[in-house]
Parts: structure tokens; sequence; C-alpha cells
């Protein structure tokens, strides 16, 4: 049964979809709205600095974290990468595997400056040689480094208060307070933004950012042969391979907090969601607003993380073929996925769907993963019973935002063509 509170006035999977399709296009409008006010932020501030967008908000779904709680903030979290240079196929001898830790990598020192091409727009002539020089040791480009001095390029204030300014006017918010970069805890945080908005309702948008080198190669070639697989189209395949993919400043559990490197496959994930068919995308969202309304409880310091839900959705498109989504309704759908997942809990183990050798429940306490199985074992059996009430006052705030951001960035855009930015 649902939990108490949580009842779900949802009577049928037609119910389901109808209202899921709705939210889901809100989402999509709210994304593309809070692209182009991002834009118009980013060009004043910080124009010399390129930003790639990556995450919920370019993937779809990124309004399901509003599902943790009937009231309280809203959020909305806009991920970029701070793309600082590339890496050639010839200069991949650079890049050192860490042993024991599929995912995780060194980039040797030798030869590195004539390896690297650094992005135009991200370092002003003159500042290449000694930003990596910096960033550098006796055998390794230190990782924490590169963070720490990219934090000092990404440097955000609102002294002439033109961020309140805009904000007020695209939110239509009575009070708007940012916290800038350096007032933030966390090694990707760059601007936060609190709104009290006209309605009542608290709402956050947060511009959070990572510092990344490009890999002008793929890393992870048994992804890209693997088979049998239905999904995604070959085509697809070769074009995510083509892209490379990134590698950003993490360091492993219990890993070298200086040296090491992550790879990022952000780039492969937005592509691959722009190529889910629409059961899909509606599917994965269903799943993952269920996903944060009853999976997002904290134990022992820890919540499973979203990446999982979206790892899981992964696996079930490739393992699928097309006549389980044309056959299968709405609520089916949902429960076999959140049926893998539960799979993947008791098994104790998450493969990555690009690099499998990653367990993604690797640093989940014991006790969070078995109230986790225990949600879902009943969850998945009739998932709309497990959608909670407050749906329709999600939909109902997303839609008055929408309208009020549409309206909003309208004058934005005409004040930023005004004062010539």
């Amino acid at each position: 049964m649902a939990n108490a509170g949580c009842a779900s006035s949802v009577t049928s999977s037609k119910e389901l979809h109808d209202i899921f399709q709705r939210l889901q296009a809100t989402d999509d409008k709210i994304c593309r709205l809070l692209a182009s006010f991002v834009d118009v932020l980013m060009h004043q501030k910080v124009p010399r600095h390129g930003l790639l967008r990556v995450g919920s908000t370019v993937e779809g779904a990124a309004l399901c974290r509003w599902f943790r709680s009937e009231t309280g903030t809203r959020e909305v979290e806009l991920d970029t990468m701070y793309v600082i240079g590339s890496i050639p196929d010839t200069g991949k001898h650079v890049v050192e595997s860490v042993a024991s830790k599929p995912g995780f990598i060194r980039l040797k020192i030798e030869n590195f400056l004539h390896i690297i091409t650094l992005e135009p727009a991200v370092l002003e002539t003159g500042r290449v040689e000694p930003f990596l020089r910096e960033a550098s040791n006796t055998a390794y480009v230190s990782s924490r480094r590169i963070k720490e001095i990219a934090a000092k390029q990404l440097h955000f204030k609102d002294d002439d208060g033109y961020t309140k300014m805009i904000v007020g006017v695209l939110f239509g918010a009575s009070e708007v307070r940012v916290t800038p970069f350096e007032e933030i805890q966390g090694p990707s945080a760059m601007l936060n933004i609190s709104l009290s908005l006209s309605s009542g309702h608290l709402f956050d948008v947060s511009i959070d950012s990572v510092p990344a080198i490009k890999l002008d190669y793929w890393p992870a070639n048994d992804w890209k042969t693997r088979q049998p697989r239905y999904w995604p189209a070959p085509s697809i395949v070769e074009t995510i391979v083509q892209n490379g993919c990134h590698i950003v400043p993490k360091t492993s559990p219990g890993g070298d907090e200086d040296n090491e490197w992550r790879l990022s496959f952000s780039l492969a994930e937005k592509k691959l969601a722009e190529n889910r068919n629409p059961v899909q995308k509606e599917s994965y969202f269903v799943a993952k607003a269920i996903f944060y309304a009853h999976l997002k409880m904290e134990i022992e310091g820890q919540r499973l993380p979203s990446y999982a839900i979206k790892t899981v959705m992964m696996w079930v498109c490739e393992e699928q073929p097309d006549s389980f989504w044309e056959d299968n309704n709405l609520e089916d759908i949902v429960g076999a996925i959140l049926e893998k997942l539960e799979v993947y809990l008791k098994a104790g183990t998450l493969p990555h769907y690009f690099i499998p050798e990653i367990n993604i429940l690797e640093t989940m306490p014991e006790l969070l993963i078995r109230e986790s199985k225990e949600k879902l074992s009943e969850i998945k059996k009739k998932p709309r019973d497990f959608m909670p009430s407050y749906v329709s006052a999600i939909q109902a705030f997303a839609t008055t935002l929408s309208e009020k951001m549409e309206q909003g960035l309208q004058l934005v855009q005409l004040f930023a063509n005004f004062v010539k930015l």
C-alpha cells in the first residue's frame, strides 16, 4: 500500500499517461526557458567561458526532483561542464588508467603541454602555459589544482544587481537572493539563486559547473561492440563514439585526491536521451518521479543517486525490443523499470552503462539498499498506487511558472538587446 499522506489519486494507466504527458511537456518548456535565461546571464557575466550544458535540464525529467515532498522549495539544477581543452587520439598515451579502479585515470605531464589544445574562449592568449604549469607536479597534471584554478575563472559576483534584476523579471519574484560561487560549498558549485514567488512558493535555481577536458577518442570500446543490443541504433552508436567523452577532476573512493580524474559520459548520455522514443521518455519520467517520491530517503548520511535510475533506464532500453514498448501500457513498463532496479539492488551491483566494471552501488550503505529493496517490492506491482496525491499541485505550479518565465524572458531579452549585451 502507498505511504500514508502520499495516497495516489491516479485511478488508471490512462490517467497516469495523461497527467505525465502534460507534466513532461511543461518540463521541456521550463528547461528551454532556463537555457535561454542562462545564455543571457552568462553572456553578461562570463562571456569568455564556454559552458556545455549537461544533465537533466537537457536530457529531460528535470522536475522529477519536485516529487521528494509535497511542500518546501521547488528546485532546478542546471549542470554544466567548463571545457578547458581537448586531447586528440594521438595524445592518448598521456592518459594512464588507475590500477583496479575502472573509469578513473591520471594525466602524465610528459609532453602534455604539446598535446592538449585549449579552447580559445576559455583562456586569454599567453595564459595557456602558466595555467597548466601551475596545475602540475613532477609526474601528473593535478586535478585538484585544475579545480582550484577553474574556480577562479568562474568567479561570479552580482555587484551591480544585474542578476537580481533579470531573475526578478523572469520569474515574477517578490524576493531574490543570489549566492555567488565563493560562498557555496562544493567543488562544482557556481551560482545559486533563491526566489520567493508572488504565489508564495519558494524556488531555487542552481547553476553548477565542473571543469572538464575533452577526449577526442572513445575509451569504452566494449560498449561500442556490445551485443545483443536493441538500442540505440548503430548510427547513433557511431556518432557517440566519434564525439568522444570528457574527463573531470573526481577522485575514486579512497583514491589520490590530487591526481585522479574520472571519465564522464555526459555528452553520450545527452545523445542517448535525445534518441529515446516517446514511450521511453514518458516511462522514464514516471519512474524517476516515483524514485524521488519513495527512494530518496537518507540513511547513514547517504541516498541512492539519481544516476541509478538513469542507468537502469539505459540498460532497459538496450535490452528490450520494440515490441516491449509497443505492446505494454505505461504502468507495466514503469513496473518493469523499477523491477530491474530491484534486481540490481538484490545483487548489490548496478553496472555503469558504459563501463560495467564500475558498480554504482559500491559505496551505498547496506541498510539503505535493504530499505530500498523492500519499498520496490511493493511499488513495482502497481506503480500508480504510489504516485503522490500532490502530482496535480506540481503540475499546476509548473504550468504557472512556465507561463511567468515565458513572459519574463521576452522582457529580459529586450533589456539585454537594449544595453547591447
